[in-house]
Parts: structure tokens; sequence; C-alpha cells
């Protein structure tokens, strides 16, 4: 509900104007609003000679001026106000946020100022005081009389006038570099705090990649991510997107808000790198980004396969042993039984060959049963310190007449005073005499094997290792068996049992060692066995 002030029946039925005079337009438009709650017209300007020629053209019944305001201030605009005999009983009030000393009451007081009153929270006092000068000035009673101004000659104004101005600067000055200061520390702090966070952010001990807010642009990665993918930060970031391994399902994945799973990427030294990572969306400068904070869990993954793959040997232990029981021994009967046979008919008998045919059936599958029951075999490895060197020259002794046979060259460059290796020999030598075998098998007539064995001085990633190459100058291996060239039951001979290589890979694995498969572009095939030397 508006408050109203109780005038008089003439003051009433023309309305107060209230000139406003202040150089901020947010107090125009408050002190409006104030004075039209209590019924009181009001019109405004943003300096003093603004408000003088509003005074021209329209009837002022006080004015309400700030103090301080460029071009005409208040202290000016009230001496012509109060010199001029037609404006000289207009109530005048000063209404600053500037705090009022005696230097500036003095001045007011000799130029005619009405009142005095500070900027506060509320405009309860203000209000007051225009209501009691309309009161004294426009109501029935006694003539209200407006304090009579000292005579100021110009000089003395101006001199009084621009020390109080001069002052007012000063104050503002000062208070401007106090502000100064304080933006200065904002500044410093905002700094090291940007810093601090980027310091967490280089230096984390996980990858962290930072994305566009559609989880589609690479903007920003830090130092372990770059360690881990090989390339410099330019050469990433220049790339707009992480280098997804090919082998990924969703090669042009896009990673959203709350995202949680896997992704693969490829190094620069093309090693594939497994990913576990969760996102999140963040506000970074105003702007938002993805957040993709990832664990590398590529040895997980080798050795999680390694379980499933033990297991599954475990698993074949049980089958083994069903075997052995149901089909060994039967099997033996009829070994037995066909070799009578063969030597009761001799060469003249027309079917001889048939039996002899059925007699190598049974040795074949005599065989499988056997490599059968050595994966499945749990028994560990008696390891004693050998040379690998040794377990070489006795695993191609051994195979001389099978390599005499097909007229293969053998090309070895052993390295002599390698270190002596923790092993159980006669497995390793199962595992060396296995791959010759297969490098013999592959390699047409009149062709070579080359076997090397050297030591690797160890570098700041991996530890020394003992390396033995078998290349042989077959035909090659396909890039699909190559996916699977462990597994068991996978061979690509026709008269292959599929157990060689899952046995190789399981008395490497037990050594805590590791066998590679590859083709060589010229041709041929190559299997290193990787032995680690502790340091």
């Amino acid at each position: 509900m508006k408050k109203s002030l109780e005038l008089s029946t003439k003051v009433a039925e023309s309305p107060l104007v209230i000139l406003i005079v202040d150089d901020i337009p947010e107090n125009l438009i408050l002190l409006e609003d104030v004075f039209g709650e209590h019924d009181l017209r009001t019109v405004s300007a943003s300096n003093g000679v603004e408000a003088l020629k509003i005074m021209e053209r329209e009837t002022v019944h006080i004015i309400v001026s700030d103090a301080m305001m460029p071009k005409m201030d208040g202290f000016q605009l009230c001496k012509i106000v109060k010199n001029n005999p037609a404006s000289s009983a207009i109530p005048f009030i000063i209404y600053t946020s500037d705090y009022i000393d005696e230097e500036d009451k003095d001045l007011a007081k000799n130029i005619g100022v009405d009142k005095y009153v500070l900027k506060s929270g509320s405009n309860d006092e203000l209000v007051g005081v225009v209501k009691q000068l309309i009161q004294k000035t426009y109501s029935g009673g006694k003539k209200y009389e407006a304090p009579e101004a000292m005579s100021l000659d110009e000089y003395t104004f101006i001199e009084r006038h621009d020390k109080i101005l001069i002052k007012k600067l000063e104050e503002k000055m000062m208070n401007l570099e106090e502000y100064s200061l304080q933006l200065l520390h904002k500044n410093d702090e905002l700094h090291r705090s940007e810093l601090r966070y980027r310091l967490l952010f280089e230096h984390a001990s996980i990858p962290i990649f930072v994305l566009d807010a559609n989880g589609e642009e690479l903007l920003d990665v830090n130092t372990e991510a770059v360690n881990l993918l090989g390339y410099q930060r330019d050469e990433l970031l220049a790339m707009k997107k992480l280098p997804f391994a090919e082998s990924d399902i969703q090669p042009a994945l896009i990673f959203e808000q709350e995202f949680s799973g896997e992704f693969t990427v490829t190094s620069k030294e093309n090693k594939i790198i497994c990913f576990e990572a969760t996102a999140s969306l963040i506000d970074f400068d105003k702007e938002k980004r993805i957040l993709l904070i990832a664990h590398d869990v590529t040895e997980k993954k080798i050795m999680l396969e390694k379980i499933f793959q033990t297991e599954k040997l475990s698993l074949l232990g049980t089958v083994a042993a069903g075997i052995a029981h149901e089909v060994r021994n039967p099997l033996a009967g009829v070994k037995l039984n066909l070799q009578f046979l063969e030597q009761k008919y001799g060469e003249a008998h027309p079917d001889i060959e048939t039996l002899r045919l059925a007699i190598e059936g049974t040795k074949h599958i005599e065989k499988v049963i056997e490599n059968t029951l050595n994966i499945a075999r749990t028994t560990a490895p008696e390891i004693h310190y050998d040379m690998i060197n040794d377990v070489l020259t006795q695993s191609l002794n051994l195979l001389m007449l099978t390599i005499h046979k097909k007229r293969i060259s053998i090309e070895t460059n052993l390295t002599n005073d390698l270190p002596q290796i923790k092993m159980d020999s006669k497995q390793i030598m199962q595992v060396v005499l296995n791959i010759l075998r297969n490098a013999i098998e592959a390699t047409p007539e009149n062709g070579i094997i080359v076997i090397n064995s050297n030591y690797e001085l160890p570098d700041e990633i991996v530890a020394s290792r003992i390396v033995v190459t078998i290349r042989d100058s077959g035909a090659g291996i396909s890039q699909e068996y190559l996916k699977n060239a462990f597994e068991l039951f996978r061979t690509t001979k026709n008269a292959g049992t599929g157990l060689g290589l899952a046995l190789s890979k399981r008395i490497m694995n037990q050594h805590n060692g590791e066998i590679r498969i590859a083709a060589v572009p010229e041709g041929g095939t190559e299997v290193q066995l990787i032995f680690l030397q502790k340091q």
C-alpha cells in the first residue's frame, strides 16, 4: 500500500516534483521507485548541467543531489541554485556515499545546503528528511525559511571546492589502490590454484585425457599419457583423436559423461595398449570438457589370458586322465594284434600295406595321447643353472640325421659366455626340439635354418634377457594362424597334433619366460625364446 504525506489542499492539487541528480543510473531508478511509493513525482538528471536545464522548463519543489559528479557536481549546483532569487527557496539535499567531515559541512553551510544525508542500506533517513522539508516548506503553516547562505566570493568557493574535490579524489585513488592490491592478491591466488591443479594433472601417475564436451576431439593429455603412448604432446594433440587400435570394435569411439568401459589404442611403436577408463563432465575455463581418467590394464589382460589358458589345461588334464584310462590300454592291444598280423602274413600278403597303415594310425593316436598327457601334467620343473647354448647344441645333435636327409643347412650364431639360466634343461630341450622339428618340416630341401643366441642389456623399462631365435626358410605362416598359434589342437600340418606349441608355451611360462612367433617378410617363420634375467 502506498504511503501518503499530509499536505495542504493546494499542494495536493499540484503534485510536488523532486529533482534527483546522480551520475549512476541505478541510483536514479532506485530513488524514483522510493519516492513513487509516496505519490511524489520525480524528474532525473545525471549531472548539475542537465539539472539546470530541467529547472528552466519545469517547476521543481525539492532537489536531491549526489555530491561528486562529472561536468557539475552537487556543491556547484547548489551554489548556482541558492544564488538565483527564483530558486533560492527550493530545499536542497546532498545525498552522498562519501564520508562527511567538517570541511564538507562548512562548505555545504556556506553555499546554502539544507540537509546533508549519507547513503546507507536503507532509504528511510532520506525519505524522513524529504518529508520534513516538504512539511516545513509547502504545508499551510509557517513559511519555511531556508538556511541563510554565507556569501562566498568565486575565488574562495573555487579554492575550497577544489580542496574538497582533491581530497575526495585522493580518497578514491587510495580506495582504487587498495582494490588493485586485493585484485592482485586474488589473481595471485588464482594463478597458484591453477598451477597447483596443473601440477596435479601433469604429474598424476595415471594417464589423463581432456576432450571436448562431445567426447570426440582430444584437447590435452598429461605426461603419463604421453610417456605411455610414446608420442610427443604436440603429435597427439595434432591428431585431434586418440590413436585407437584397428582391432578395437569401435574405432570411432565417442566418450560421454559417466562413460565407463574399455578401449584399446596403438602406441607410436605399434604396441597395443588396453585401457579401462571413466569419463566425467567438468567446467574448464567456463567451458564444458570431458575428463577421461584411464588405467593401463594391458598386463592385467595378459595375466587373465594366462590364467584362462591354465584353466583350460587343467580341464584338459581331467579329460586326458579319462583318455588314458579308456583309450590307451585298448589301443595297446589293437597295436599288438596288428603287429602280430604283420609278422604272420609277411610281405607277400596282398593287404600288407593296409595293415601297416593301420599300425601307423595307432602310433599317431599314441602320440596324441602322450602329448596331451604331457600338457596335462602339472609337475613343477626341476630348476638348475645351465647353459642355453648346450641345450641348443644337444637338440641339434638329436635331429642331425633328419637335417642331413633333407640337405638342410644349419647356421648357428651362438654368443659365447652367456650367463647361466635357471631352468629345467630337459623341459627346455623339449621346447627347442619341438620348434626345430617344426622348422625342419617347414624348410624345403636345400633350405637353411638360422639359430641365434644373444644377451640383451637392460634399459629403463625391461630387465636384461637372453634371446634364442630360430628362423626357417619355409613358406611362412599366415596372420590368421598367428593370432591363435598357441591354441590347443591348432596346427598347419596334416599329420600334426596341434599340441606342441601349447606345451612349449606352458613350459616357457613355468620358466618365467616367453615364446613369440612371427612371419619373416622375406619368407619363413621366426620363433623367439626369451629368458628374463633378474637384476
